[in-house]
């Protein structure tokens, strides 16, 4: 009895050597679209409207246009003023590692690929101590597999110095884990860039996929900091 449960385990173990020694099929190299050019809506005039949340996914073409624009989380009127103003973006295609056709020496074997990106806008009410009106944010739609979604936001304060408005973009890497990661300035609002980049490095996001798993993705996100209209007391 010992011997024939010492022959199993001997091949039990040789079994798991033999498997662990294949090695796994690596993903294809992927490469995210990136943003090139596109303007943002103007900052809001001053009202007592709420706040709010705009989540956009883009389809994005191979040739670097905006086919459509899928609205995944809504706040009117901001989600109209951003969709409109995101179709006119262009974008560094995504590329992505084609290993069916041989390419030339020393050349990657890349393709340009039709891809979704993810642009997200908070909106901060334009108050410190007063009441506002309007509408709440509403999930609309679902992102597609290969778009990474955020599952945790932090608006960013008010800085106390400030005297006006400013609109801040940052193109953020969400990792593999979901974290926003090597977050780069491309509008800049100098009393607002640092509460900007501190809130989102405490965001949380569900990744990006790319053939079933979590991949590195691009994702696009604005801080639009209304003046506060402030209640004497």
């Amino acid at each position: 009895m010992q011997r024939v449960l010492f022959r199993r385990i001997v091949a039990a173990s040789i079994t798991s050597i033999a498997f662990s020694s294949v090695p796994l099929a690596a993903a294809p190299a992927y490469r995210p679209a990136k943003y090139l050019s596109g303007a943002l809506p103007p900052l809001p005039p001053p009202t007592v409207v709420n706040g709010g949340e705009v989540m956009l996914e883009l389809d994005v073409t191979r040739l670097g246009t905006v086919r459509a624009v899928r609205p995944l989380r809504a706040t009117p009127p901001f989600t109209e003023a951003f969709a409109d103003a995101v179709k006119t973006w262009r974008f560094e295609a995504a590329e992505i590692e084609q290993e069916d056709q041989p390419a030339a020496p020393n050349e990657p074997k890349v393709r340009k690929v039709d891809s979704t990106v993810l642009v997200v806008a908070m909106i901060r009410p334009p108050t410190l101590n007063t009441p506002t009106l309007g509408d709440v944010p509403k999930d609309v739609g679902s992102e597609a597999d290969g778009t990474p979604f955020p599952v945790a936001t932090e608006v960013p304060m008010y800085p106390p110095l400030a005297r006006d408005g400013g609109i801040v973009m940052i193109e953020t890497t969400v990792d593999a884990g979901g974290r926003a990661t090597q977050n780069k300035m491309l509008q800049s609002s100098p009393a607002f860039d640092k509460p900007s980049l501190d809130a989102l490095g405490r965001w949380l996001f569900r990744p990006g996929r790319v053939g079933g798993s979590a991949a590195p993705m691009l994702a696009y996100v604005v801080f639009v900091f209304q003046q506060p209209v402030t209640a004497s007391r």
